[in-house]
């Protein structure tokens, strides 16, 4: 949810910076700026839509420093002049922004009444105003940005960029901010995350919340914001190294994504008995586990938590990170919390790991971003090593890291091994799998169900979650009404909502409730719904269509997911929408 991008340097600043913004395109936007400096003017390019080809900017050569931004709209429209950056009055220097500031309509009177004047409907703008109000007594940007900082609420990070200098300072609370530096110390990158300048430098400095960085005189200096105390830091070399983001001949990164799970699951376990060993004896132990999560990675925390409650046989309760009040007085020492995360920046979730850290509970993570604030704050620290995630709608990261949790679980009760096995079984299944002529059954049912708005998916016992998430899949983007159901609800409520023709999806593994999901499928079917049942169990009689996952087992919610990320994907290029950039939706989350 909006990327910053800032360059020092010898190369052209437009390029880099463009090439920079590009790469945090996944974490979703609206409207794009960036703004260079030369000849001691700053020079601001702003666009709503889509960050062109840099060949498309306004060119100026000679310029080697400057920032960029992604804006996703929070407070007003998406217009060109509400895009960051945002000059100050005096066009002295420009601020960008991510994140909420919470008082913003109280700093806005206050600077109203002091004669300040607002050109945009941004919060952005009050921080701008802010500093200026600072400056008239405090001649330094920084220290002015410092204190100015210190009046707002809510989780902000600043990027600020000085016409007379080469100067950028910036500001990290909340929203991530990581500084990159060249090993010959001739550019300096600061950014939303490592991937955006991962092909120009592997050294970093990772920064913490109320943490300053300035870049001035090609020299890189950090200080606490709370004091404005100047304070040491580590550089630290991290791959990814030269990430290559390519469709690689696909049409978009969303069926590229899909099709690397047949590798992707088996990477995300790419642990040894040792490297799990200390979390596991942790969990023996822990009076209570709890997974927590939101969004897809919730739903990924829900699985992780059956696999530890089923296979490990522990106390493991799924919490939505978003609804975590009625638990801060519950946890605390001796119990474990597991996030799971795509970004590792999910405001909801580090909020709900700050006051779960503060209680003395101890905390694991499996994320897929390196350096990232969730993986700081844990004492066990796990990657999904999904590699880049750039479509939006997350489908390869989730089964990343239902595997690891199925591993995880195994693990606790001396059956690392064979989970191993297992799950190389699994992906080895999947190497077979993304058939043309799958695609084209599905392609088929597309057809049929296309004009339909309301659909439902039925799931049960280790289903239940993929019911939830193969929902949230094809709604992202479809922009259909899909919902997902726990199949033991039906006759509680749900059948009423099926009517003749109603698309009703039915998960059906061989398993314990194989014959629960068959008698919920003949319920609807003879209420008219068009049924189609998805699993490792076809011979049924009350299904029109089939689409076959591999059977897999415990690990049938991994291959049980893929058909709905598929129908999700041909459904949405039917329907003409953006693939990898669904509307109104963010990769990252890191407002709440």
């Amino acid at each position: 949810m909006c990327g910053i991008f800032g360059y020092i340097g010898d190369k052209d600043a437009e390029k880099v910076i463009t090439e920079g913004l590009k790469r945090l395109e996944y974490r979703g936007y609206d409207s794009w700026g960036i703004a260079v400096k030369k000849d001691d003017k700053i020079h601001i390019h702003k666009k709503i839509g889509e960050i062109g080809d840099v060949e498309e900017i306004k060119q100026l050569p000679g310029a080697f420093v400057g920032i960029g931004h992604t804006r996703w709209a929070t407070h007003g429209g998406v217009t060109k002049n509400n895009a960051h950056p945002h000059f100050s009055t005096d066009m002295s220097f420009v601020v960008a922004q991510n994140g909420i500031v919470e008082n913003f309509q109280e700093l806005k009177s206050m600077l109203e009444e002091k004669g300040f004047k607002f050109e945009t409907q941004t919060d952005t703008e009050v921080i701008v105003r802010l500093i200026e109000l600072k400056l008239r007594d405090i001649k330094e940007l920084r220290e002015a940005a410092r204190l100015a900082f210190l009046d707002l609420k809510g989780r902000n990070t600043i990027i600020i960029l000085e016409q007379n200098t080469d100067h950028i300072i910036a500001i990290r609370n909340g929203s991530p901010l990581v500084a990159g530096i060249s090993a010959d110390r001739k550019e300096y990158f600061l950014a939303s995350d490592i991937l955006s300048f991962a092909h120009h430098t592997d050294q970093v400095v990772f920064m913490n919340d109320y943490q300053m960085v300035e870049i001035k005189d090609r020299k890189l200096s950090l200080f606490e914001v709370e004091n404005g105390n100047e304070i040491e830091y580590k550089i630290q070399k991290v791959e990814p190294g030269e990430v290559n983001i390519d469709k690689e001949g696909h049409e978009h990164f969303m069926i590229k994504e899909i099709i690397e799970q047949q590798y992707t699951i088996k990477e995300a376990t790419n642990y040894t008995k040792d490297e799990l060993a200390e979390l596991v004896e942790a969990l023996k132990s822990a009076k209570n586990v709890y997974t927590v999560g939101a969004g897809t990675a919730g739903y990924a925390a829900g699985q992780i938590a059956y696999y530890l409650r089923k296979i490990a046989k522990l106390n493991a309760v799924e919490l939505k990170s978003y609804e975590m009040e009625s638990y801060k007085d519950l946890i605390g020492e001796g119990d474990i919390m597991i996030a799971i995360s795509q970004s590792g920046e999910t405001a909801d979730t580090i909020e709900a790991l700050e006051f779960t850290k503060k209680n003395g509970a101890k905390i694991a993570s499996i994320v897929n971003m390196m350096g990232s604030t969730t993986t700081r704050m844990s004492d066990y620290k796990f990657y999904s090593r999904s590699g880049p995630e750039i479509c939006v709608a997350s489908t390869k990261a989730f089964t990343a890291q239902v595997s690891w949790g199925y591993l995880l679980a195994n693990a606790v009760v001396d059956k690392f091994e064979e989970a191993k096995a297992n799950i190389a079984k699994v992906s080895e299944s999947l190497q077979n799998y993304f058939t043309e002529e799958l695609f084209e059954q599905i392609k088929s049912l597309v057809d049929r169900i296309k004009d339909q708005e309301h659909f439902f998916v039925l799931g049960r016992g280790m289903n239940y979650y993929v019911s939830l998430e193969g929902a949230l899949k094809v709604k992202e983007i479809t922009y259909k009404h899909f919902e997902g159901f726990a199949a033991g609800e039906l006759k509680h409520g749900v059948i009423a909502l099926v009517d003749k023709g109603t698309p009703v999806f039915c998960i059906v593994s061989d398993d314990e409730v194989k014959n629960d999901m068959v008698s919920a499928a003949a319920e609807v079917n003879a209420r008219g719904a068009f049924t189609v049942g998805i699993g490792d169990n076809p011979k049924q009689a009350f299904f029109e269509d089939f689409i076959e996952a591999p059977q897999a087992g415990d690990l049938s919610p991994i291959t049980n997911v893929i058909p709905f990320q598929l129908i999700s994907y041909f459904l949405g290029v039917v329907l003409g929408n953006n693939i990898d950039k669904p509307r109104n939706l963010a990769k990252s989350v890191t407002v709440k």
